[in-house]
């Protein structure tokens, strides 16, 4: 049988050379392997200092400045020597030695012959100078340090592209030769760069002067982009910073480092976090505890003063923006202001292409007053502080979420809801009219109404730039009404309303459709509208007036509402400004005592009308029923000095009533102070014109004995007026009476009456020694001239007579009687 050789495939023959060519090519690697080893062992090892000075060389010649090196030593413990050199110093151009190395030790592995670098190189008491000059220029080691030099450094390659490189022990000198010529000495520098791959992880730890404070770390991670081609290309890198400072004084640092603000004082603990993108900050997160700070941020600003400050503060670098956050911030202000640990996320966007800018807003547990103080010392506009300081605002914001888009300082539209407590802000009297415009005309009416201010509010609110809603709660607080009230601060037990407003580019409008108010005064409900004049016809009418626009555009209100209670010696303290002083001055004084009851209060129209004294252009009506009232009719203030007191009216019941520009009490019901028997019926008093030479008007229908009708002629100047002639009169029994007082206010001595008394059977004795006019009848009237007995008839020594006749006030005595 013939045997059959079997001829091996193509594949097996392609494989068997692979194998034979690997096996040569491994074989010559461990050979070439062996001859460097037996190369550095045989050759360089024994006569490596011998090479020092073409080392001195090279390296001069590829850093630019002079390189000294003391000694180089090798050492061939294991398979892979390592070296050791002493003593290397590089001298800057001025001769000076800007870096300085005691010791350096050079690790070699298999590995790394491989890739032509070292294992590990490390550096050990290192003397470093950095140096800022004048000009701006910045030299490391006596090398200058040139950012746009290029990325193609092949020194930068080789030191980047260590996997190990350590320094122990060394010190670092910085100058700022532009800021200080003080330098800044840092001992114990301890410094570790690990690479590896695309990825380099560095971290410093330096003990700065203790001037400046404790030891600090920082911390590196860096990622090279993938088809980057040099190591040492950091302009390129994308990483994270972090540095740890156990205590730092601010202030110190800042004499050495642009902090970007001034520091005049400030210390404590500072961790922060600093995103790298391309050299450029994209962000960054600091934690603070901080102590007595004191920062300016803008040159004219006041310093920021802190006492502490805790927490932490991050920001984020957008494309076109900006994001800032805070996280469990709390501080407190130099005047004690404490902030209470808040959270806050603002974000925005510059305008980009058809798209505007926009920005966002959420917060929580932000104090307004300490917020207010800081902003107060940001690099704001004028405007904005202006409004700070006059508004001066306090409150805790509890949480607010808001967005806009458009210009910070006029947006095409925005919306926000949040939730304010214990919110107050001041008011201020309105401003005067502006630099040009045409003046006001000069009345004796009330001054214009100026901004309100409120105290203990709380407001949840929900808005946009088309109107929005909100419900006020005030409790314990305060409402501040200038060019409202005279007392312009009225305190408030409570108040609450629902708000709400709309706006458009016509017309703004705001609704209070159920505010409900109680104080110790009074307590009550109202309604409440306004909107402003339409533009159009504020155009117009300003025109037509011949005034400022600012001054047309006081809007249209309508106000209704109801006092349920009040006492009737505080009336006057809700008297709007719009009533003429002297019937306010008149309330004040006339109204002593009693209480007012379900007060109805009205006012519809344009505010700049008010109180409509043309009875058509709008309505002012104020009504207030009075109950157990004193109504001093002649205030003392009005009495001449030396005249006697007008008799105040007690346990008067009538109404008050206000409405444009008079004020009357009607239907009216009272007595008479010292003569509590006379009873007053259908008392009316009425100002008929409140601001032009004011006269009160008094009428009443009297009845009740006609000795204290008598009394009161004798007690009052009602007796001057008749000159005296009944103070010496009696009589008995009722009568009834008329009595009206014209008393003009500004000239109270041209006081008029009139008056008239119905005997019905009285007796009557005009004087002691007359004789007694037994059951007359019949009318006796008086007037400031005198009085006249008309068809009066009445027993005399026992025969019936007729009597007419009367009394001249200048005669100061009875006139002639006739029978």
């Amino acid at each position: 049988m013939t045997a059959t050789v079997q001829t091996p495939s193509r594949f097996l023959r392609a494989y068997a050379v692979a194998m034979r060519v690997l096996l040569w090519l491994v074989l010559s690697a461990w050979l070439l392997f062996a001859l460097t080893l037996g190369t550095l062992h045989a050759v360089i090892v024994p006569r490596v200092d011998q090479f020092r000075p073409d080392l001195e060389r090279i390296g001069t010649q590829l850093l630019g400045v002079v390189v000294r090196i003391g000694s180089i030593e090798a050492r061939s413990a294991g398979l892979v020597p390592s070296f050791e050199l002493r003593d290397i110093a590089l001298h800057d151009a001025a001769g000076r030695a800007a870096l300085r190395l005691s010791r350096v030790v050079v690790a070699l592995s298999a590995q790394s012959l491989w890739n032509l670098e070292f294992e590990q190189v490390v550096i050990e008491g290192p003397e470093l100078d950095i140096r800022r000059q004048k000009d701006g220029r910045v030299f490391v080691g006596g090398l200058e340090f040139q950012p746009q030099a290029g990325t193609d450094s092949r020194a930068a390659d080789w030191f980047f592209g260590q996997p190990e490189f350590v320094i122990r022990g060394g010190a670092v000198r910085w100058t700022d030769e532009a800021r200080s010529h003080i330098p800044l000495a840092l001992a114990d520098v301890d410094f570790v760069l690990r690479s590896s791959g695309r990825r380099l992880n560095m971290r410093l730890d330096a003990t700065p002067p203790a001037a400046l404070g404790q030891r600090f770390s920082a911390r590196a991670l860096f990622r090279q982009p993938l088809l980057s081609r040099h190591t040492g290309n950091w302009q390129e890198w994308r990483g994270q910073v972090f540095a740890d400072f156990a205590r730092v004084d601010l202030a110190q640092l800042r004499a050495h480092v642009d902090l970007g603000v001034k520091v005049s004082e400030g210390s404590g603990a500072l961790r922060a976090w600093v995103d790298v993108d391309r050299t450029q900050v994209a962000g960054a997160t600091a934690d603070v505890a901080l102590a007595g700070v004191a920062v300016t941020l803008r040159p004219g600003l006041d310093a920021l003063a802190l006492q502490s400050v805790t927490g932490r503060l991050g920001g984020k670098q957008l494309p076109g923006g900006f994001e800032f956050s805070t996280e469990g911030l709390q501080f407190q202000t130099g005047d004690g202001l404490r902030w209470p640990g808040g959270n806050l996320f603002v974000a925005w966007t510059q305008a980009e292409g058809k798209g505007p800018a926009q920005g966002e807003l959420r917060a929580d547990r932000l104090d307004v007053a300490a917020l207010s103080q800081i902003a107060t010392r940001l690099p704001l506009s004028t405007a904005t502080h202006s409004a700070l300081l006059g508004f001066a605002p306090k409150g805790l914001v509890e949480k607010v979420d808001a967005r806009w888009r458009g210009a910070l300082g006029q947006p095409e539209n925005y919306q926000a809801t949040g939730r304010v407590v214990n919110l107050e802000f001041a008011s201020a009297p309105a401003r005067p009219a502006a630099v040009g415009a045409l003046p006001a005309v000069v009345t004796d009416g009330p001054p214009p109404v100026g901004r309100p201010g409120l105290r203990g509010a709380t407001l949840d609110f929900d808005f946009s730039n088309q109107g929005g809603k909100a419900k006020l709660l005030v409790h314990k607080g305060a409402v501040d009404l200038p060019g409202v009230f005279e007392q312009p601060k009225v305190l408030l037990e409570d108040l609450s309303s629902d708000v709400q407003w709309r706006v458009s580019a016509e017309q703004v409008s705001v609704s209070l459709p159920n505010i409900k108010f109680t104080n110790a005064d009074t307590q009550g409900q109202a309604q409440l509208s306004w909107r402003s004049t339409p533009a159009a016809v504020r155009a117009g009418k300003a025109g037509a007036r011949n005034v400022p626009a600012a001054e047309a555009d006081l809007g249209l209100i309508d106000l209704a509402g109801t006092f349920a209670r009040g006492e009737g010696t505080r009336v006057y303290r809700y008297l709007p400004l719009v009533v003429h002083a002297r019937a306010r001055d008149y309330v004040r004084e006339a109204v002593l005592g009693g209480t007012v009851n379900n007060v109805k209060f009205r006012v519809k129209g344009a505010l700049k009308d008010m109180p409509f004294s043309d009875g058509r252009s709008g309505e002012f009506r104020i009504t207030a029923p009075v109950r157990d009232a004193v109504f001093a009719y002649v205030p003392a203030s009005l009495v001449p000095k030396g005249s006697q007191p007008w008799p105040a009216l007690t346990q008067l019941n009538g109404e008050l009533i206000f409405e444009r520009n008079t004020m009357q009490v009607r239907g009216a019901a009272a007595r008479f102070v010292g003569a509590l028997g006379l009873q007053a019926r259908r008392v009316e008093a009425q100002i008929g014109d409140l601001t032009h030479n004011p006269t009160v008007v008094v009428s009443a229908e009297l009845n009740g004995p006609l000795t204290d009708a008598l009394a009161l002629v004798h007690t009052s100047p009602l007796g001057d007026m008749l000159g005296h002639a009944l103070d010496k009169s009696s009589a008995t029994g009722n009568a009834d009476g008329r009595l009206r007082l014209v008393l003009p206010i500004l000239t109270i001595e041209k006081s008029k009456v009139q008056g008239s008394v119905t005997l019905s059977g009285n007796d009557v004795r005009i004087t002691p020694d007359s004789p007694m006019l037994e059951r007359a009848r019949g009318v006796v009237s008086f007037t400031e001239s005198g009085f006249t007995l008309s068809g009066v008839q009445a027993r005399i020594l026992g025969g019936e007579m007729r009597l007419d006749g009367g009394s001249r006030a200048s005669t100061y005595a009875p006139s002639t009687c006739w029978v």
